[in-house]
């Protein structure tokens, strides 16, 4: 299997408050929880990015999340 690659956007509620690359060796699904650096949050949204190989994902930070 191949590694799935993302172009991420971590959110606090409707606040964009980090963006960036992830490459991992499973996909995510919806649903999902996941560490980003410092950040934990679950999945909300995996979509193809047109004309590109990554996936756009946006993960909604826990509410006692550490600061990106």
């Amino acid at each position: 299997m191949q590694d799935a690659h993302y172009r991420y956007e971590l959110r606090r509620g409707e606040e964009i408050v980090a963006t960036g690359h992830l490459t991992r060796e499973t996909r995510l699904e919806v649903g999902d929880r996941i560490a980003i650096g410092r950040s934990e949050g679950i999945v909300r949204e995996i979509e193809p990015t047109l004309g590109e190989r990554e996936l756009h994902l946006v993960v909604q930070l826990m509410p006692n999340g550490l600061d990106p």
